[in-house]
């Protein structure tokens, strides 16, 4: 198994990074080989992989191909307002035309992009893509795997999916986005790892491998099981402390980063039973992917990362704004209200700021902040044991969680649900973030 090809950086100046890229109709195969219409960037799914370096200037040319509308979105990052690809108050990018949007990568990690338009069809179909932001000052790793995770339903003969038209507002649902087999849908279903059914990662001993992982499905929850080596970053890059997870949930949306230093063993990284509806899933474990040193040299020390190490920040003991979600298939409410029709909250920069997220429903929903990343105060009134930043948290059924962030960029932020389907059945909402007076 390998990484998705990479971009090509189109401005050999130093400091800046210069890409197109191009959504455009595409022709998926699976494992058997099914072929499933959809879309692709580059003629690629998952899309090329970004790499840039920390400080980079990013100008990236959107060229929309499909017969819709469309938006490439920087999930993670924070760029200013006009480049996050949210449409509230500006307009997608029509057939046929392109836009151009400029950022500077002022966070190192693992980040990832996809439309925000017709969001679930289009990332469906395979409109998705990782980023990856590199600190020059972070040792170097013999090995790295960029792992992008997403979930499948198995065509059947009587799956209208398998002859319709590229997804649209209209078409119906690809046969893809499940929950691996594992969740409550009823469908069965595969995980995909870059396109591939329980690969193998090929390396030599005595060396180590630095995976960035992220779950792009529309619903799938991934649970990790196995040898999962060290957990050294989450969504908003290295942890605190570094950790031994013997179990890592990844929410749609979701990104992890894993450091092994192998000797001669292999091992097996499992998919392991969860259901958004309760946690308990059903099934068996099934194999995800698998690691295979070639020779028996030892395991080499581990690269020395520099993490932060901060204490927890203390609540301050104010809520500024609170959302509350809550409904059910079909009907998805943020503070009772159905995106578009939504009141905006608004907040200064510059000012710290205490969201309370509450959880109302019956089913885990992965809540996910545009353009402001956050800190954990407390889950449920408990703090957590080691400082805890994200960007996407998930909320399980009556989670009550506290999170602090301070805004810099002013401009309208997306609040919402990243299960898709219910961000695009109306639990989303909007921030605004304004200038101080």
């Amino acid at each position: 198994m390998v990484s998705p090809a990479e971009a090509i950086d189109e401005d050999p100046a130093p400091g800046a990074f210069l890409l197109t890229l191009t959504a455009a109709p595409a022709e998926h195969v699976l494992p058997g080989g099914d072929i499933v219409p959809g879309y692709a960037y580059n003629g690629q799914t998952p899309g090329p992989t970004i790499r840039v370096s920390l400080g980079d200037t990013v100008t990236v040319t959107l060229v929309n191909q499909l017969d819709q509308a469309t938006t490439v979105h920087w999930h993670g990052l924070v760029v200013p307002w006009e480049s996050d690809g949210a449409t509230w108050m500006l307009g997608g990018v029509a057939p046929g035309e392109s836009r151009t949007v400029t950022f500077t990568a002022t966070k190192a990690g693992t980040f990832w992009y996809h439309p925000h338009m017709n969001t679930d069809r289009q990332v469906d179909a395979g409109l998705y893509g990782v980023l990856i932001v590199e600190d020059p000052a972070e040792p170097k790793v013999e090995n790295e795997r960029v792992i992008v995770l997403d979930d499948w339903i198995l065509p059947e003969p009587d799956n209208g999916a398998l002859d319709s038209q590229p997804p649209d507002s209209a078409s119906p649902a690809p046969p893809h986005g499940g929950d691996g087999g594992h969740g409550e849908s009823g469908a069965e279903g595969l995980w995909l790892v870059n396109g591939l059914l329980a690969p193998t990662v090929e390396m030599l001993s005595g060396q180590s491998l630095r995976a960035r992982i992220v779950n792009v499905s529309n619903r799938g929850y991934v649970l990790l099981g196995g040898a999962l080596g060290a957990q050294i970053a989450s969504d908003q890059g290295l942890l605190d402390t570094p950790q031994t997870p013997e179990t890592l949930l990844l929410a749609p949306g979701d990104r992890v980063e894993l450091l092994w230093s192998l000797g001669g063993d292999g091992f097996t990284v499992w998919d392991l039973p969860y259901s958004h509806a309760g946690g308990a899933g059903v099934g068996e474990p099934e194999a995800l992917l698998s690691v295979a040193p070639e020779g028996d040299a030892a395991a080499p020390t581990p690269p020395t990362f520099a993490h932060p190490g901060e204490a927890v920040s203390a609540d301050p003991g104010f809520t500024t704004l609170t959302y509350t979600f809550a409904g059910d298939d079909g009907a998805w409410f943020i503070n009772g209200e159905q995106y578009p029709e939504v009141t905006v909250g608004q907040v200064i920069a510059g000012q710290p700021v205490v969201i309370e997220a509450r959880n109302l429903s019956a089913v885990e929903h992965p809540l996910h902040l545009h353009g402001l990343a956050f800190e954990l105060l407390s889950l449920n009134g408990v703090a957590p044991t080691a400082r805890t930043v994200e960007d996407t948290l998930n909320l399980r059924a009556r989670d009550r969680a506290r999170l602090l962030l301070t805004p810099t960029e002013p401009g309208f932020w997306m609040v919402h649900c990243h299960i898709l389907e219910h961000e695009e059945g109306g639990m989303m909402t909007v921030l605004e973030v304004v200038e101080a007076p």
